[in-house]
């Protein structure tokens, strides 16, 4: 059987009922052995990876959801796969991480997603670059390309390049008096931070769109995300509510490329942001989602994970 550490983030911390680590590890454990790879064990040390694991069990039906074997180190060479699902920012101890998982990757072990790929692709950006359509955006650390910017399109949204959740997104309006506060709150305070601007869509109007993609494939059945009247978030995290609907046939073409680019790249999960007709953001440190659209499709992670097992399968012959 399989053996498949999944690095994470602190499992007490979590949220069965809505995070998609949990649903997948479920759904895996029925063709694999999973292993929980303890947060802050992970080590590179005489040409090894190293961290301290335990089996890991999930049921999301109890309160208890998970329970743990005795933990112990291992050289993660051991396992036949390593789940990188670990939640931004990306910030030096990330990348650090990803680093020392790339170790694994280029001795032939395989890593999903890519840790490879995970440093070299960035979310926001690689939203830009393969957006069907180009929403006028610009990728800046520098104040007065911002100004010019705001003050052309009047209406903006000013997100940061390495977070999640609508962390530290502002919406700027070029007569706000206090924009420059608002781009220094995106930019975390530090001047230096890049962010990326892009023109403000009516998002109470066409929604946000969480498509999900797995091993190349597109899952014609999206969360349509739409915030709460007070905010311009449709984050689920930041109390937007969502629909259930099929992905427009208009997009599936563009998308299908799309997932075959990921694919190509190592990513075997990944989590399409689309506002109207503009892609915004690709997802693929740990996209969420997987359990709403479980929850109306009670196969879909059991789909996800047999094809996740022949990947797995199909690398080690």
């Amino acid at each position: 059987m399989n053996k498949i550490a999944v690095l994470m983030d602190p499992i007490e911390n979590l949220d069965p009922s809505k995070d998609t680590t949990i649903c997948l590890i479920e759904s895996l454990q029925k063709f694999a052995k999973i292993y929980y790879i303890f947060p802050n064990t992970i080590s590179y040390k005489n040409n090894f990876v190293i961290a301290s694991t335990a089996e890991i069990t999930i049921n999301r039906k109890i309160s208890q959801f998970y329970k743990l074997s005795k933990s112990r180190e291992q050289n993660l060479d051991k396992m036949d796969v390593i789940l990188f699902r670990k939640d931004p920012p990306i910030n030096d101890d990330y990348l650090n991480v990803a680093h020392i998982l790339q170790r694994l990757e280029s001795g032939g072990k395989l890593v999903m997603n890519s840790p490879s790929s995970i440093m070299m692709m960035n979310e926001k950006i690689l939203g830009d670059c393969y957006s069907p359509n180009r929403l006028p955006s610009i990728i800046t650390n520098n104040y007065t390309n911002m100004v010019k910017f705001i003050k052309k399109h009047h209406d903006v949204v000013a997100k940061p390049l390495n977070m999640m959740a609508g962390k530290l997104i502002q919406k700027i309006n070029v007569d706000d008096k206090k924009f420059q506060n608002k781009l220094l709150h995106t930019q975390n305070n530090n001047r230096d931070n890049f962010i990326i601007l892009q023109k403000y869509l009516d998002i109470h109007k066409y929604g946000d769109m969480r498509i999900i993609i797995y091993n190349g494939k597109v899952y014609k059945r999206c969360l349509l995300r739409f915030p709460k009247k007070t905010d311009f978030r449709a984050n689920l995290a930041c109390g937007g509510n969502f629909l259930i609907k099929d992905v427009p046939k208009s997009l599936l073409d563009h998308l299908i490329i799309v997932a075959g680019i990921l694919l190509n790249n190592g990513i075997y999960f990944a989590g399409i942001d689309i506002i109207g007709k503009y892609m915004t953001e690709i997802n693929i440190t740990s996209p969420t989602g997987l359990v709403e659209l479980t929850n109306e499709n009670e196969d879909l992670s059991t789909e996800i994970a047999r094809d996740f097992i022949e990947v797995i399968d199909d690398h080690k012959k």
